[in-house]
């Protein structure tokens, strides 16, 4: 027994008191890490809904919106106006790239809104958020779109292909989704 105490009393310094601090460290870390997560998801969460429905004004200003699961439809005067799609694309240079695609009744794309590039390469992947690169897909029919190195017409952000892919692939979505679930309904 004494053989134990003198263990002890000689190993706490070294031994068992890093060893306590590291296990407090391991526990308390990721409490604050969830207590956080818990404090701030409804805020961020009601932010993108604000942001999301600010947007959708923007596309089809004086609408009502009615959702409809994979879409929205954008109403005047009880008639549909247009089609909104939120899509995204995890193959973005930095990870996920969230746009809103406005497709009107015809078939048409309207604008292609992007909600998130933050995660791109500034300078380069977020110039994706320019109106010289969206406002690209506005009047294309919904049929499946690619990049000029793909055999598109879509032009690529210059030093940021991979970027300008991810954009198409989500509006691609938004297509797929307005000539599955809208087109073939109408």
């Amino acid at each position: 027994m004494a053989e134990k105490q003198s263990f002890f009393k000689e190993n706490w310094s070294s031994i068992f008191k890093p060893v306590i601090v590291l296990l407090s460290i391991c526990i308390i870390i990721p409490l604050a890490l969830a207590l956080t997560n818990a404090v701030t998801k409804g805020p961020i969460e009601k932010q993108e809904e604000t942001q999301r429905k600010a947007s959708m004004q923007e596309l089809f200003p004086d609408c009502t919106f009615e959702d409809k699961g994979n879409y929205t439809i954008a109403e005047s005067d009880g008639n549909a106006a247009g089609y909104i799609f939120n899509t995204s694309s995890d193959k973005g240079y930095g990870g996920e790239v969230k746009i809103m695609t406005a497709i009107l009744p015809d078939g048409n794309i309207k604008a292609v809104k992007i909600l998130s590039v933050d995660n791109e390469t500034p300078g380069l992947g977020q110039n994706a958020a320019k109106e010289s690169f969206y406002g690209q897909f506005a009047g294309k029919a919904t049929e499946k779109l690619a990049i000029t190195k793909d055999g598109g017409e879509i032009v690529p952000v210059t030093g940021a292909s991979i970027t300008s892919r991810a954009v198409t692939e989500a509006v691609n979505k938004a297509i797929e989704i307005y000539n599955t679930e809208v087109k073939e309904e109408g």
